[in-house]
C-alpha cells in the first residue's frame, strides 16, 4: 500500500502548518473569521473544497494526457456553504466548471464522465451535497 506523509503542526492562535514530505510543500491554515479566526489563510474546510476542484481538473488532465488531447485552460470555481445549525460541517460544494470552447462535444462528454470518477468526489459525495455545473467558455 502506498502512503504519503503529511505532518501537521499547531502554530498557535488557530494557525496550523502542513508539510507534504514527498515535495516539502507547505500549506498554512487559519480558522475563518466566523469561527474565531482571522481568516488570513485557507480554513481547513477550504482545503477540502480546493481538493475537490483540483482533483477534478487533475483527473480530466490524466484522461486527456492518456488520449493525447490538449485540454487548454480549465477553470473551476468552488463555492462552499457551511451548515448554519447543528455541528459545523460543509453542507454543499457547488462547482462552476469552465471548459475551453475548442473541446469538441465527444471529448467534453468523456471529460464530464471522467470528472464523476474523481477520488475526492467519490469520498465526499456520501456526506456532502456536490453539484457540478458545466460551462464552455468562448475564446
Amino acid at each position: 500500500m502506498n502512503s504519503t506523509k503529511i505532518s501537521c503542526t499547531y502554530l498557535g492562535d488557530l494557525h496550523t502548518e502542513a508539510i507534504h514530505f514527498p515535495s516539502e510543500s507547505i500549506i498554512h491554515t487559519d480558522a475563518p473569521k466566523d469561527h474565531d479566526g482571522q481568516g488570513k489563510d485557507f480554513a481547513p474546510t477550504d482545503l477540502l473544497a480546493s481538493s475537490l476542484g483540483t482533483c477534478i481538473i487533475t483527473i480530466m488532465g490524466i484522461e486527456a494526457k492518456r488520449r493525447g488531447w490538449e485540454l487548454g485552460k480549465i477553470k473551476i470555481d468552488v463555492y462552499k456553504t457551511m451548515t448554519s445549525d447543528g455541528p459545523r460541517k460543509i453542507k454543499t460544494l457547488e462547482l462552476e466548471i469552465f471548459m475551453p470552447s475548442e473541446i469538441d462535444y465527444e471529448k467534453y462528454k468523456i471529460l464530464q464522465r471522467t470528472a464523476e470518477k474523481c477520488p475526492v468526489k467519490l469520498n465526499l459525495e456520501c456526506s456532502i451535497d456536490i453539484k457540478l455545473n458545466w460551462n464552455q467558455t468562448k475564446n
